[in-house]
Order: C-alpha cells, then sequence, then structure tokens
C-alpha cells in the first residue's frame, strides 16, 4: 500500500486555529489519521489510527470532533446502510450544494413538513 507524506503538525495547528478549535494531542491525533487515511474509516476504525499516535484518544473525542470538522467543512461524512458513517478527509461531495438558495429552501420545507424547523449555526 503506497505511504502518504505526514500532514505537517503546523498545518493542522494552523487549520484548527482558524477554524477555532483546540489543538490537543487527541484532536491533532485524529486530524492526522483521517488526513492520511487512504480509505472512508468508520469513527472506531479512526480511533483505533488515532491511537496509534495519541493512546489516551477516546471514541467520544472522535465522534465530537468529527462533528465539528464537519460543521467547519474540514470533514464530511458518508452514510452506509446498517454500518458506521464513513468519514474522509475534506467536504463533502454535495458540498457546494449546502449555499444552493434553491436547495435550502427545499430542505427548509420538508423539515418545517416534519415539525422541524432550520437554525444557523455558524451566523449563515
Amino acid at each position: 500500500m503506497h505511504e502518504r507524506a505526514a500532514l505537517p503538525m503546523d498545518d493542522a495547528n494552523a487549520a484548527l486555529l482558524q477554524a477555532g478549535m483546540r489543538a490537543t494531542p487527541a484532536r491533532l491525533a485524529i486530524w492526522r489519521s483521517l488526513r492520511e487515511a487512504e480509505d472512508e474509516p468508520d469513527a472506531v476504525e479512526l480511533m483505533r489510527r488515532a491511537r496509534t499516535l495519541e493512546p489516551r484518544t477516546s471514541l467520544g473525542t472522535v465522534y465530537r470532533f468529527l462533528r465539528e470538522l464537519e460543521q467547519q467543512g474540514l470533514a464530511s461524512a458518508r452514510p452506509v446502510p446498517h454500518e458506521r458513517a464513513r468519514w474522509r478527509f475534506g467536504g463533502g461531495v454535495d458540498a457546494p450544494a449546502a449555499r444552493d438558495p434553491a436547495a435550502l429552501t427545499a430542505v427548509a420545507r420538508l423539515a418545517a413538513a416534519f415539525g422541524y424547523r432550520l437554525v444557523p449555526i455558524r451566523g449563515d
């Protein structure tokens, strides 16, 4: 299997700082593990990989950090039927569509039909 070059930690630190997130040892291990992944690991597999770099990495930290990365557009999840979601570094394939006003309106109508209301999370 082809081995990727390790991401310099300065890049991870800078990206996390820019996104307003703390760069803890566990988060840096998760970041590096996800960044270097040639596949789309689920959270449990990502935790296993991160623990080789930072043994105190917990599954809860992995899930919370992945959600934070997802909210910042730095990671994306791909749902897999009857399995855990698969994660990859970077935005999703449909990420640009998330800013499409017509798509947002359609999603808001669908949410309202089920009794939900969309709420911006970052001043969007």
